[in-house]
């Protein structure tokens, strides 16, 4: 009678960021790029978040109040990041609607017919918010995917004669204002001088916000209830049925939400998403992936257990390659032109000087993170330091750092994951962590 070999429970995952795809990158042999499919390609499982979507010509696209981007790719992207060593992605974050369910239910579609893992939208909330197993010669490993954006693209459930609503797993948050009382009661007057309720029980109501008599000045964050509750219960689910459990987190919300995009807070993540991820790993997430600022955040080691709170782009490609509808050009005044010219179209301003410099640096650079396990538990991190030239027609790929590059890009996260204890060594060109 034949045995079958035990499985090996030392496992490599690869993790990455942001994938902004818009043509090819299987046809570039440089050899910095190649290395960089190389370190994808020796992992077990390798993510990523796939922040666009291919809705064919299924879908239109939905009205934004915030018209920054309207995410399409042609099919092939997904083969050109399967070529790359992807097996395992992310399908929940912010443009996952952008065409409507439509061009949502369309790519998860693209997704399925070619047998790739994906987690995050779906039909219903339930389906978008279970687990999703990949079997490896090294285990079965369970992805959950969360965004913390976009109140109005959450799916929802059935419910008696409703039905349900297709969209993503949403990690939605609530939000006060403390206030010293001399702010406090600035903020009281003026209500009162524009003819708004005034304070009750140490609380008032300004524009929108809860602001409350404190003994300090902050903006505290919570994740909402429901949407914790419903995550954790889907990552135990995940626990008692794979070896390996991941959760994927997409969130734009720094340390002061509602903050410009891309200024100095963007390294810096919000409170309510170090809750939600230290609870996740406590219900038996294994690593949590985040992704979503297109720039590095700190590295948190919980409990034995890596929490990246933002691994930066991957592939971020020139935006003119994207289309976009009309709405897009409106709101940059550019809706008039025969051939709008992009580059006078972003909504956010260039900043002065330094501030730019480093805006651009942060969008362009970015790590691959390979966590080993060992007996199912994370023993080492490597970082390795990428770099894309998102400037070229045809940029945007990530090519391996080296030299100056290199060493900039990992002292800045070992710099932002000092804040967490966690001591990042660099060793040729190449970040490491123990566990």
């Amino acid at each position: 009678m034949s045995q079958s070999n035990p499985i090996s429970r030392d496992l490599r995952l690869v993790a990455t960021g942001d994938s902004l795809i818009f043509q090819r990158i299987s046809i570039f042999k440089e050899k910095g790029f190649l290395k960089v499919r190389e370190i994808v390609k020796d992992a077990d499982v390798a993510f990523n978040n796939f922040e666009t979507i291919i809705p064919g010509d299924k879908g239109v696209p939905r009205y934004k109040t915030d018209p920054t981007a309207w995410m399409t790719s042609p099919r092939y992207v997904l083969d050109e990041l399967l070529w790359m060593g992807f097996n395992m992605f992310s399908l929940a974050n912010n443009h996952s609607m952008d065409y409507g369910e439509g061009g949502l239910l369309e790519t998860k579609y693209v997704f399925e017919k070619a047998g790739v893992m994906n987690a995050g939208t779906g039909r219903t909330l339930s389906e978008a918010r279970l687990p999703v197993y990949i079997n490896t010669e090294k285990g079965r490993v369970a992805l959950v995917a969360v965004n913390t954006l976009g109140d109005d693209i959450p799916a929802g459930e059935p419910r008696g004669k409703v039905s349900g609503r297709p969209g993503i797993n949403p990690l939605r948050f609530r939000q006060k204002i403390l206030l010293e009382k001399s702010e406090f009661d600035k903020l009281a007057e003026i209500n009162s001088k524009l003819g708004l309720p005034g304070p009750r029980d140490n609380r008032l109501s300004f524009l929108g916000n809860v602001v409350e008599l404190s003994d300090k000045n902050d903006i505290h964050t919570e994740p909402y209830g429901p949407d914790l509750e419903g995550n954790l219960k889907s990552i135990e689910e995940a626990r008692r049925n794979a070896d390996y459990v991941f959760v994927s987190i997409h969130n734009h919300e720094k340390l002061r939400p509602g903050m410009m995009y891309f200024d100095d807070t963007i390294e810096y993540t919000a409170k309510f998403v170090e809750v939600f991820c230290r609870k996740a790993i406590d219900a038996g997430a294994d690593a949590i992936l985040g992704h979503g600022a297109h720039c590095l955040n700190g590295i948190d080691i919980y409990d034995g257990h890596p929490i990246f709170y933002g691994i930066g782009n991957f592939v971020s490609q020139n935006y003119s390659s994207n289309p976009k509808p009309y709405d897009w050009y409106e709101a940059r005044g550019l809706h008039k032109e025969a051939y709008p010219d992009e580059s006078k179209g972003s909504l956010y301003p260039a900043l002065e000087g330094e501030a730019e410099k480093r805006r651009v640096r942060r969008l362009s650079t970015s790590v691959v993170a390979k966590v080993e396990f060992r007996d199912k538990r994370a023993r080492e991190i490597l970082l390795y330091p990428v770099e894309m030239n998102r400037r070229e027609a045809q940029g945007g790929r990530p090519f391996l750092a080296t030299g100056a590059s290199a060493e900039e890009i990992l002292e800045r996260l070992a710099r932002l994951s000092r804040d967490y204890g966690t001591k990042i060594v660099v060793e040729n060109g190449v970040g490491k962590i123990n566990l």
